[in-house]
């Protein structure tokens, strides 16, 4: 019994974890339906933020989430914008000049490594970055001027949102290596006992902000004017369109919102392993797209259960049956639901005129 009540406790640790950054997956998602797959990454970029702040400002958790949190808001609005907007935007022309853009910032940071004055100066980079503008120009103009004219299909933003993640976790390796780094001691991890039971101080304080953040969330989109707005571009975007509301302003909060929990996440799993890994917001990010699935992509209550649900069985899985099926039990879990209940733990199907 000691053992089950302390694994139920390091399950509400990594279960809160979960959800903090389910919620952005499931926020995305009942907004444009559409996943997005560079969230993980945000994820990782706010626990490589809150390291950054911590080195360089003060060593506090308040500093490194501040950080942490006013970065990755900028940056979700920032994948939103480039990888999402453009694909919903009317003209064309849109979907090339961000595309075209962003290949020349890649382009800079790739082969700039620092100088951004010497490679630009040169002549071999500028005659390789207008070969390959010239290519991409005349792909995604063939594309976009296509049978789908308007660049607003599913599969286009999910590629897209991959090309996004892909990038982002990659200017992390080529700005600060692909080595993990050690996070500082932000928290007193102290334990106390309880009867036969031990219990950290650590865990407690996750498990509360994770609550806490999660109330917030529902007191922000059940309350407010604005969480009135998101449900309504939720519900049908045109009607609120009709109703005076701007969706992509609603859209770009919700990326907002969703980032800045992630953020929070990233600070709170590097504190609570003392590492910060470039590498692990792919696997961070698919376990939490599980628990939104798990407990129905799309819903708020759902994707908290989702995590929760996760990490205590993820956490039994591993003391109890093996760490080597960590990985494992996660995607098991995604492969039974999809079998037994597609929607999830508090989804519910959707009719579609076609």
């Amino acid at each position: 019994m000691e053992t089950i009540v302390q694994q139920l406790l390091n399950g509400l640790t990594v279960g809160g974890i979960y959800a903090l950054i389910a919620l952005g997956y499931t926020m995305v998602y009942g907004i444009i339906k559409l996943i997005n797959f560079a969230h993980g990454d945000i994820f990782m970029v706010g626990a490589f933020v809150g390291l950054l702040a911590v080195n360089l400002i003060a060593d506090s958790f308040i500093v490194a989430v501040l950080a942490a949190v006013v970065f990755c808001g900028f940056l979700g609005i920032f994948v939103e914008k480039v990888a999402y907007r453009p694909l919903r935007e009317n003209s064309p022309k849109v979907v090339i000049t961000s595309a075209l853009g962003l290949m020349l910032i890649i382009l800079l940071a790739v082969f700039a490594r620092g100088d951004v004055a010497g490679i630009v100066s040169s002549g071999t980079f500028w005659i390789g970055a207008v070969l390959i503008l010239a290519v991409m120009f005349w792909l995604i103009r063939g594309r976009v001027s296509g049978r789908n004219k308007n660049g607003n299909s599913r599969i286009n933003a999910l590629i897209s949102a991959i090309g996004m993640s892909i990038v982002i976790s990659n200017m992390v390796m080529l700005l600060n290596g692909p080595q993990r780094e050690v996070y500082p001691r932000l928290l007193p991890d102290y334990s106390f006992s309880a009867g036969p039971f031990h219990i950290s101080a650590l865990q407690l304080f996750i498990i509360a902000v994770s609550f806490v953040l999660m109330y917030l969330l529902y007191y922000i989109v059940h309350k407010t004017k604005t969480g009135l707005a998101m449900r309504a571009v939720s519900h049908n975007l045109n009607a609120a369109r009709l109703m005076g509301i701007n969706p992509d302003r609603i859209i770009s909060f919700t990326f907002l919102i969703g980032s800045c929990l992630a953020a929070v996440a990233g600070v709170l799993v590097g504190t609570y392993y003392n590492i910060a890994d470039p590498n692990v917001g792919m696997m961070y990010g698919l376990k939490a797209f599980v628990a939104a699935v798990l407990g129905g992509i799309g819903s708020i209550p759902g994707a908290v259960v989702g995590g929760i649900v996760l990490g205590v069985a993820e956490v039994m899985g591993v003391a109890f049956i093996s760490p080597s099926f960590r990985d494992a039990i996660a995607f098991g879990i995604l492969i039974f639901i999809l079998i037994v209940k597609p929607t999830g733990l508090f989804g519910t199907k959707m009719k579609e005129k076609v």
